[in-house]
């Protein structure tokens, strides 16, 4: 059976909150019928770790424009010509030899979907308005949870949630943990793509009660940002998040 194009809508919002600069990285192109998306964080305790986001983000869409498609070995070029570029800023400025940065893509052909991750930055995936899958982060309270030493749910307040087990830092693309089988669009279905700074403050049942009630990328992200804002800490960190819905809901 021949699937059928679902039209998608987007809309991303990248804030500083508290910090003196925003190292995250959020953007996405849609060209030829294919779609990429993307968050990047830069990881604050290494130097460079702003514009390690930034070049791994811009080379991995600039690889997708050049040569769009949708499949698990577009994903893994992609992320390959990312970590090549990568490994050229890292030659380039010595003194940044240790930045890092998470990050998470998704592709589709807006018929499919497919996605990637590294680190703690995530995707949400919902169908019919229900939570239906979210990536697990590379972390040291993720790993807990995963051997059932702790709840899963307190992951989000866990005094070691910011120790990472794995990260975007030019090694072998391996680490990168890829969705191996593409899930089939359905009108209703949704994404969220963010950041950690994003995510630590708004609750997955949060998540599906403000889609319940969006109509468009814009409103369900305006609705999540109005909660963060108002449990942000004087220290808030830099948040950023991406959605991308059927635009039939």
């Amino acid at each position: 059976m021949k699937l059928q194009s679902i039209k998608l809508q987007s809309a991303m919002l990248s804030r500083i909150g508290d910090r003196k600069s925003n190292q995250d990285y959020c953007s996405y192109q849609e060209i030829d019928g294919f779609g990429c998306y993307l968050v990047a964080d830069g990881l604050g305790a290494y130097r460079g770790s702003g514009a390690a986001a930034r070049v791994t983000g811009e080379s991995l869409l600039e690889a997708f424009t050049l040569s769009p498609g949708m499949s698990l070995e577009k994903l893994e070029e992609y992320l390959e010509r990312a970590r090549k570029a990568f490994t050229a800023a890292l030659n380039k400025e010595q003194e940044q030899q240790n930045m890092k940065t998470t990050l998470v893509v998704l592709l589709t052909d807006f018929k499919r979907a497919t996605w990637a991750h590294v680190g703690d930055s995530r995707l949400y995936y919902f169908a019919s308005g229900a939570l239906a899958f979210q990536t697990r982060d590379h972390s040291v309270p993720q790993a807990m949870a995963s051997a059932g030493d702790i709840p899963q749910e307190e992951v989000r307040y866990h005094e070691d949630r910011n120790r990472l087990t794995r990260a975007f830092d030019g090694g072998d693309i391996s680490r990168v943990t890829l969705r191996q089988r593409p899930v089939e669009l359905q009108r209703g279905d949704a994404f969220l793509l963010c950041s950690d700074g994003f995510w630590e403050r708004v609750l997955e049942e949060e998540m599906e009660k403000d889609l319940s009630h969006s109509r468009d990328p814009e409103t369900w992200l305006s609705r999540m940002e109005s909660r963060l804002l108002a449990r942000a800490a004087q220290d808030q960190d830099n948040y950023s998040a991406l959605a991308v819905l059927t635009a039939e809901r």
